[in-house]
């Protein structure tokens, strides 16, 4: 049953390019913790399921998509924090597990080169620390 969900998803994904999630504010996204503390972020392959999905604990928050240029981008970062992905979870907290490092592999070669992340303000750093007392991380 498991796997059928799973190429069922997969296929509706792979057709549209894209993924939807729900957003409490801009860059803050909707997660799941197991009783193991491992986390997740949930993501649907619809637009009504995600819908669907934001009533009680995520009551408010926003619809938003995601497509795969990004998300590709987005799922390199998840891998190094730790961050798994739950694939369209149900209501009675039953989640399809799936490593981010592995859904990068599937995602990435569907994915296009479009989004580009901005630089952070913080990445240069131009403070003069002076001759040799502190260097740069």
């Amino acid at each position: 049953m498991i796997m059928n969900t799973l190429e069922t998803f997969l296929d509706a994904i792979a057709a549209t390019r894209k993924v939807w999630l729900l957003e409490a504010m801009t860059g803050m996204f909707a997660m799941l913790e197991d009783a193991d503390g491992n986390s997740y972020i949930p993501i649907w392959e619809s637009e009504a399921l995600a819908k669907k999905a934001a009533v009680e604990d995520w009551e408010g928050y926003e619809v938003t998509e995601m497509g795969f240029s990004e998300l590709a981008v987005w799922l390199k970062e998840l891998t190094r924090d730790e961050i798994d992905i739950a694939v369209s979870p149900e209501k009675d907290g039953e989640i399809m597990a799936i490593a981010s490092s592995n859904f990068r592999k599937w995602v990435k070669p569907l994915s296009d080169d479009s989004y580009h992340e901005e630089p952070e303000e913080d990445g240069d750093d131009d403070f003069d620390y002076g001759d040799g007392w502190a260097e740069q991380w």
